[in-house]
């Protein structure tokens, strides 16, 4: 109980700070990147959106939000090739991307002929899956959804569409490995970290208004990074906080998920591989991250896409 409250206190105190930038529009990608603003849940000017795609990559060209959250390579696409009035100011996910197996594979080992269930085939999962393991001869089958992979997994591994094919392995993401009791099978993060030279997956980034008040701007990072490493060291708060909206489904409808499930992955592995690195600091890992989508035409990052 006693340290319930005292991290109810921490974060009545993120509140009262998030209160002073109550100006500041913000809109952001449910699941992981939302979890960053655990702070926010009850603050309407923070806005969430399940299809970032649509809801949050067309926002750069209306210049409503301070704050834009976005898929770094979506963000940056807006920036450099379509001019949007935004600088990229910190990476806040770094992929939560896992491998998981079905016990079918009798070597136990990822290589040719093994069958793997992939999702989103041309967006972000499916090309960071084949950055990393397109050269070891899999026989994959692409879904659209994470959804989906959640109901193989359920399912002992078998997709059952026109016809029924049995997976050796499933590649998913957070929280579908918590939430269906998976055992890792592979850490997706840590073999783009090998195949890098220690580079990291810089998934999801915090996108500031340029012309957006830059006191405000530098206090609300400075306290969204404090903010993050609170959640990091005391996973209850992101509990607590999600729990002011009440039932399970007001906290999934705004967050992707709910208090319980994200207390249970940060908890357990940081699965969703939350944190808060400034973009300029790692421009290098920015570059190569983006460098993954050539069709995007993003080239050599210049300083001025830097906030």
């Amino acid at each position: 109980m006693k340290k319930g409250f005292l991290l109810l206190v921490a974060l009545l105190g993120l509140v009262s700070c998030s209160d002073k930038q109550q100006s500041l529009k913000i809109v952001c990608p449910t699941n992981a990147p939302s979890l960053c603003f655990y702070d926010y849940a009850n603050n309407e000017n923070f806005i969430t959106s399940s299809n970032p795609q649509n809801g949050i990559i067309p926002m750069f060209m209306k210049d409503t939000y301070d704050i834009i959250v976005a898929p770094t390579q979506g963000g940056l696409n807006q920036i450099v090739n379509q001019h949007a009035n935004y600088q990229i100011a910190a990476v806040i996910t770094f992929g939560n991307f896992f491998i998981v197996s079905t016990g079918r594979d009798e070597d136990h080992t990822l290589n040719a002929g093994d069958k793997v269930l992939i999702f989103q085939e041309n967006d972000l999962p499916g090309k960071i899956f084949n950055y990393v393991y397109g050269d070891l001869g899999l026989s994959t089958y692409a879904v659209a959804s994470l959804a989906l992979t959640k109901t193989v997994i359920e399912n002992n591994g078998t997709l059952t569409d026109e016809t029924t094919i049995k997976f050796d392995y499933i590649f998913t993401s957070e929280p579908v490995v918590t939430s269906t009791n998976s055992e890792v099978f592979k850490n997706v993060q840590e073999d783009f970290s090998k195949k890098t030279n220690g580079k990291m997956l810089t998934q999801a980034s915090v996108f500031v208004k340029k012309t957006s008040n830059k006191n405000l701007i530098d206090s609300f990072l400075a306290n969204l990074e404090n903010s993050i490493l609170i959640a990091l060291e005391n996973p209850d708060v992101l509990e607590i906080a999600l729990s002011t909206l009440g039932s399970p489904e007001a906290q999934q409808g705004k967050y992707g998920v709910t208090g319980k499930i994200a207390k249970t992955v940060t908890e357990k592995n940081n699965g969703f591989s939350l944190g808060y690195k400034s973009a300029y600091s790692i421009k290098n890992d920015i570059q190569q991250f983006v460098d993954l989508f050539p069709g995007l035409k993003l080239g050599t990052l210049n300083e001025e896409v830097f906030y």
